[in-house]
């Protein structure tokens, strides 16, 4: 069986000058963003909370890039989704960086009561299912990790965690000043993501036989704004937290994006 040509598959894609305006500029932030990293790439990281803030630079980076990536391949939803996953990591870091000294021990080990849970709920599902040798490795694991779990689990809100801080993501967005954000991002992204009828109302728009290039824009340029919206927040928090210097290039980006929403949308809505 041949493998699958990704960037022949993209090349079948044909995106109008209009759509092609916004990738560019998202392109952009990704590629501005990526240089700022590497001009950091040889800062001193002599903390836990510095540690941690490479590891989350690092995957937001990644996220960041696999939006545009989505774009590319009109893969829209999937694209909505990765930008939730921007906003979610953002939020949380920045409930971490207004008390790290508290909030990173108990942000990491919580990762070791989630294994746990994680292969407990493994080993439920395999005892129906698998052979005995997978399952009795399962059960070597959490025995391993039964001690760590019952020394941690008490640290977290009486032993009965919601999460590793005990407040939904909402409340970590109140506390950090990015409640604005999650609304935005939560009530666009969303309505993209869920598997709801709305979300399926343009679906015949990316098909072969009926493409609608109208609406592809307009589903690209809500990503893209969406996107760069987080990005702000971000490059503040990069800026604060890291030293870095986005911000310097935060209004051309948001002049641009406002070009584009006017030259776009406002003239021809008037028109």
């Amino acid at each position: 069986m041949p493998r699958i040509d990704l960037a022949a598959a993209i090349k079948r894609i044909e995106f109008s000058e209009e759509v092609w305006a916004w990738l560019d500029l998202l392109g952009d932030v990704v590629v501005d963003t990526q240089n700022e990293a590497l001009d950091h790439e040889t800062d001193i990281l002599d903390t836990p909370y510095k540690r941690l803030l490479l590891r989350s630079v690092n995957r937001d980076l990644a996220t960041l890039k696999t939006v545009y990536a989505l774009l590319r391949f009109e893969f829209i939803h999937q694209a909505a989704a990765h930008v939730r996953l921007l906003c979610e990591a953002l939020i949380t870091i920045s409930h971490i960086s207004r008390n790290p000294t508290v909030r990173v021990p108990l942000f990491l080990d919580y990762a070791k009561i989630d294994e746990f849970r994680v292969v407990s709920a493994l080993l439920e599902w395999e005892r129906e299912t698998a052979k005995p040798d997978p399952v009795a490795a399962l059960e070597t694991r959490q025995r391993e990790l039964q001690p760590e779990n019952d020394r941690l689990l008490p640290k977290y809100s009486r032993g009965r965690p919601a999460n590793w801080c005990n407040a939904s993501l909402k409340s970590q967005a109140e506390e950090c000043g990015l409640q604005k954000l999650y609304e935005i991002v939560y009530g666009q992204m969303s309505a993209y993501v869920h598997g709801s009828a709305w979300s399926l109302r343009r679906q015949t728009a990316y098909s072969q036989k009926h493409y609608d290039s109208k609406v592809v824009l307009v589903d690209v340029a809500t990503i893209v704004r969406t996107t760069i919206a987080v990005w702000l927040e971000w490059a503040k928090f990069a800026d604060r937290e890291l030293g870095w210097s986005l911000l310097n290039r935060a209004h051309s980006i948001v002049s641009q994006c406002e070009s584009l929403d006017v030259g776009q949308f406002q003239q021809k809505a008037d028109a």
